[in-house]
C-alpha cells in the first residue's frame, strides 16, 4: 500500500510539467540560436546589397558606353539614358540615387554605399571611357 502510494506520488510529480528554471533555460538557448542566425542573415543581406549595387553600376556603365557609341559624346546626366539605353533608373540598395560624373574622355558612376555619404571607404564605383577616374567619383 505504502509502496503504491509512493509510486503514485512520483508519477504525479513527473506529470506536472517543467519547472520555471527549465523553461528559462530553454528560452535562453532558443534566444542564442536566434541571435546567431540573425547575425548571419544580416551579414548576408549587407553582402547582397553591395553585390547588387556593383551589378547596377556595371549595367549603367554599359548603357553610358552605348550612348557614347551611338552619339559620339558622353551624356550630361544619367536621365539622358532613359528609356532608350536603360529602362528606368532606380535607386541604390540604400535608397539613394546613383551618381554620374563626366570627366573629359571618361566618366564615373557610383553609389555612396551603406553610409550614404561620399567618401568613408564604402563607396562603390564603376569607371568607364578613356580618361582616368575622376577625383570626385572616388
Amino acid at each position: 500500500m505504502l509502496r503504491d502510494k509512493l509510486i503514485k506520488e512520483a508519477t504525479l510529480r513527473r506529470a506536472r510539467g517543467m519547472t520555471l528554471i527549465e523553461i528559462m533555460v530553454v528560452l535562453v538557448i532558443l534566444g542564442l540560436i536566434a541571435g546567431a542566425i540573425g547575425i548571419n542573415v544580416f551579414n548576408s543581406l549587407k553582402d547582397a546589397q553591395i553585390r547588387t549595387a556593383g551589378l547596377d553600376l556595371k549595367q549603367i556603365s554599359n548603357s553610358v558606353d552605348l550612348y557614347h557609341v551611338e552619339t559620339g559624346q558622353w551624356p550630361e546626366s544619367l536621365s539622358q539614358l532613359v528609356p532608350k539605353f536603360v529602362k528606368d533608373l532606380h535607386k541604390d540598395p540604400w535608397g539613394q540615387d546613383y551618381a554620374y560624373v563626366k570627366s573629359g574622355d571618361g566618366y564615373d558612376v557610383y553609389s555612396y554605399g551603406p553610409d550614404k555619404a561620399q567618401g568613408g571607404g564604402d563607396d562603390i564605383t564603376a569607371h568607364g571611357g578613356e580618361g582616368p577616374p575622376s577625383a570626385q567619383g572616388k
